[in-house]
């Protein structure tokens, strides 16, 4: 088995409604979501400055 097919041993525990990824989750794993929610805040990001500009330009 390569370095890069085995799971990361996360050195944290995990704790009730904790985010942390369980150990099995490899490093590729845990780039894509690091990826996934980097997209995401951007996509959040630009909703939120939209709705903002649209309710700035009704108002005024």
């Amino acid at each position: 088995m390569t370095q890069s097919a085995r799971a990361y041993r996360n050195p944290y525990t995990r704790t009730p409604g904790s985010s942390t990824p369980g150990p099995e989750v490899t490093p590729e794993e845990g780039r894509k979501e690091l990826w996934g929610f980097f997209w995401l805040s951007v996509a959040n990001t630009m909703i939120i400055t939209v709705a903002g500009v649209g309710t700035w330009l009704i108002i005024h």
